[in-house]
This record gives C-alpha cells, structure tokens and sequence, in this order.
C-alpha cells in the first residue's frame, strides 16, 4: 500500500475508487465501507483508496471534546493495508483544512486525484463546520465526473457500530462486547518499561507498559489477554489496570503476567489484545490476600481462556 501523508497530485494514476471518512476505529462498520470500495475497484479495473486524516478532527476543532484514541494512528494504518488498499491518504486535519468549505473540498480533492468513485457512509459530513453531506457529495459527483455510493450503518443484533459505542464499553471494561463491533480484539501497544519489580517479589513478575498519550484504556481491573511480542508470537496472560490500591499508588499502569514465560524483554514493544475482564480492581488488606487473589485470577484465565481444546 502506497502512503501519503499530504494531498499530493496523482492524476497521473490510473482511475480511483476512494473511500471517505474519518474511520477512528476501523471497526466492522469502516471495514464494510473499505472492502467495499477494494471490492469495486478491482471488479472494474481501478485502484482502491482511502482518504482520511492521522489525527482526530476534534483535536482541531474542539480539543476539549476530542475522544481518547481507539487506536494507534500506526496501527490505523496496518489495519486498513490488512484490508488490501492501494493508496491511504493519511493526511493531519489542519486549520486550514477545517475552513475550507464543502465546495473548497472537493475542488482540492478532483484537482489532485483523478476519481472515479467515492464510497462513504450514510453519516458522512465533510467541509466546514461539517455542512457537507452524503446528497450534497452525490450531486457534485455528477458535475465533477465521479460516481458516489452511501453505505447504511452496519448493526449487529440491532445496535448501530459506532466508534463512540465501543470507546464506552471499553471505557466500562466490556472488551469482550467490542471486539464484536471492532471485528477484533480490543488492544493496545506499548513499550515494556521497568516498574518497581514489586510483581517478581510476589512471584508473579510482569511487563510493565508504557501507556500511549491520548490511548483509551480499558476499565480499572484483571483480564484475561493474549500478549503479542516482537517476534509475532502469541503469549498467553492476566493483565491489571490500574493504580494498584493495595500499595496505595497513584500512577495508573498496565502489568501483564505473561503465563509460563521467562525472557528478558525490557525495552521491546508488545501488543496486548484484551480477551474479556475477569473482575474489577480491588484494595487487599494484606500482601497474602494480594497474592492468593493473583493466583486465583491466573487459574481463572488458564481454566476458562486458555484451556487445551
């Protein structure tokens, strides 16, 4: 997949179907739109596409409103080549992107690539003050030589995909529930840091993450995850959140138990894919109970997740 991460001219390329949107999660819903556009172009012979920006326009508009990050903007970028694009325009919304308007837009679009096809879903707004809409794209596409389809919102089970629904259920612990609407398990990356060592004193040493900025973090508590290192291979853990009550500490943190696992791996990235929250954070009165508690959470996971067959 070729990247660019400004509105470079390709009219030169070959004719472009794009997908257009905002696409935060790549969640099912985005996903429908992208294999849909992959899926058009090469039926009819033309390249695949997708426009959208590297950070959230809300960090632009209005930073106070901006939503946490589902995902890394790296890992937005693999999600949408695993769904076998041609070219992303990944580009950084700007002030100066913000004011133009929905005619201003599209102008710049035309201008710099030559389209064939636009695909977009039904709540797509572009142009200032989002004033762009889904008709408005359609009837422009007639005078400026490109088709546009508008894609319903998917559901499952009657509940619309949205990216605001998963960052909630994510939010309260619930990853289990959004990896039905993220089409994958909820995860987050990070590099392995050195902690306080207190996890290797209790005999249950961990990988301490480093948090990325502006990430959403899943709900204080114990889970049950898959810990992917950077070699590709799949490890199986309980990872807690939180604060660590028991030591009264105040930094909130992430610590993966990886489960018969003994390799120096400080300074490595690893990725954790959350399975499902076993319980909720809780304060010990005491080391023993801290301890027991552990053991009876990595039994828990080894029992109901991790089982042979």
């Amino acid at each position: 997949m070729e990247v660019f991460t400004q509105i470079k001219n390709i009219r030169h390329y070959p004719r472009i179907y794009m997908a257009l949107g905002t696409f935060d999660g790549v969640h099912v819903g985005h996903q429908a739109i992208i294999s849909n556009t992959v899926k058009k172009a090469k039926n009819d012979n033309c390249l695949s596409s997708v426009f959208t920006f590297s950070n959230h326009p809300l960090s632009v508009i209005n930073p106070e409103r901006c939503p946490p990050l589902i995902i890394t903007n790296q890992e937005k970028v693999n999600l949408i080549a695993e769904l076998g694009v041609d070219i992303l325009y990944n580009i950084p919304f700007t002030n100066e992107l913000l004011q133009l308007s929905p005619d201003q837009f599209i102008s710049l679009m035309v201008s710099n690539i030559n389209l064939g096809h636009i695909i977009v879903g039904e709540n797509f707004t572009y142009g200032y003050r989002g004033t762009g809409t889904p008709a408005m794209l359609t009837s422009v596409g007639v005078t400026q030589g490109f088709d546009v389809d508008v894609v319903k919102m998917v559901d499952i089970e009657g509940s619309i995909i949205s990216s605001t629904s998963i960052r909630q259920l994510i939010g309260d612990g619930a990853v289990k529930q959004a990896a039905y609407l993220l089409g994958r398990l909820p995860s987050i990356c990070g590099k392995i840091v050195k902690g306080d060592q207190r996890g290797t004193k209790l005999g249950f040493p961990t990988a301490n993450l480093a948090i990325p900025e502006k990430l959403l973090i899943p709900a204080d508590g114990v889970y049950a995850v898959n810990a992917i290192d950077e070699t590709g291979a799949k490890l199986q853990g309980v990872a807690n959140i939180g604060n660590n009550p028991t030591f009264t500490r105040q930094i909130r943190r992430i610590e993966v138990h990886i489960l018969d696992f003994d390799r120096f791996i400080y300074g490595q990235q690893l990725k954790v894919e959350f399975i499902d929250r076993i319980r909720g954070e809780i304060a010990f009165n005491n080391i023993e109970q801290l301890k027991q508690q552990m053991k009876t959470d990595i039994e828990f996971a080894r029992k109901h997740y991790f089982s042979a067959g």
